[in-house]
């Protein structure tokens, strides 16, 4: 089957004969596709324009830099045209976790995505070359706001209808004193972690991944379980992962600083 895009020859070639379908659900500015072939593994290609950020470029380094890590997919091929990065990996198998909702029970669902969650945040931040700190964050996000990079139809409810200048005006005038930092996924939420077999198979959707305070994750994982399964599960969240005392301020500034991504 013809590639249904225009694709570079190195990526063209290993497509050839795939059928493609859209994966629609997750956050990503990048579309990605699914690609199916009788007798041949499962395999998915991401495009993404190339702007600030490279999120594809970035996404292949934190891949190769994870591989011997934590269970993330495998990267096949990478190239690039004059307005597009592509990035083409092996399946992850299972299903990710906002797909199972209501096929598993909730509580054994949350204890996963706080395994997981747990999992990431163990990798030792020695020598990693990823640095999502706060302060860097905080310029990629005024970058964006001064660019007209920020979806403002996208923000959370609680938002709705404020301006990314307003935003990012209480985000510079609410910024923590401190930073407890660990290896994080940069985009913790139910759509990017996958389950097979009721356990954790793998992660995706990485390019935001990096060192930076461990509630930039436990924040956007509780926005996830409210959307997916309501706050009533937010607390064995906690439990699970071990937090005894959660920081909700750092929670909802965490939430505000994703708007801008």
């Amino acid at each position: 089957m013809q590639s249904p895009i225009k694709l570079p020859q190195a990526i063209s070639d290993l497509v050839t004969g795939y059928i493609w379908n859209r994966v629609m659900i997750g956050e990503s500015s990048a579309k990605t596709y699914r690609l199916n072939r009788h007798n041949y593994p499962t395999i998915y290609l991401k495009m993404a324009q190339k702007r600030q950020g490279r999120e594809l470029l970035e996404e292949k380094k934190v891949l190769e830099w994870l591989s011997d890590k934590l269970p993330v997919a495998k990267i096949l091929a990478f190239d690039e045209d004059d307005n597009n990065d592509y990035l083409l990996t092996s399946e992850i198998l299972g299903s990710d976790a906002a797909n199972l909702v209501g096929s598993i029970n909730d509580t054994e669902l949350v204890t996963l995505l706080a395994e997981g969650l747990r999992m990431i945040h163990r990798i030792t931040i020695d020598n990693c070359p990823f640095d999502r700190s706060l302060d860097k964050e905080i310029d990629i996000a005024g970058f964006n706001v001064k660019h007209n990079l920020v979806d403002e139809g996208d923000f959370d409810d609680i938002r709705r209808g404020k301006t990314a200048e307003e935003l990012y005006k209480k985000l510079l005038l609410l910024k923590p004193h401190d930073e407890d930092l660990v290896f994080t996924h940069g985009d913790y939420c139910l759509p990017n972690v996958m389950i097979y077999k009721k356990g954790i198979s793998g992660f995706v959707d990485l390019h935001r991944a990096g060192i930076a305070d461990r509630y930039k994750d436990i924040a956007l994982a509780i926005r996830s379980i409210r959307r997916n399964l309501g706050i009533r599960l937010e607390q064995s969240f906690f439990k699970e992962y071990g937090v005894i005392k959660p920081d909700y301020k750092k929670i909802e500034y965490y939430m505000l600083l994703d708007e801008f991504f």
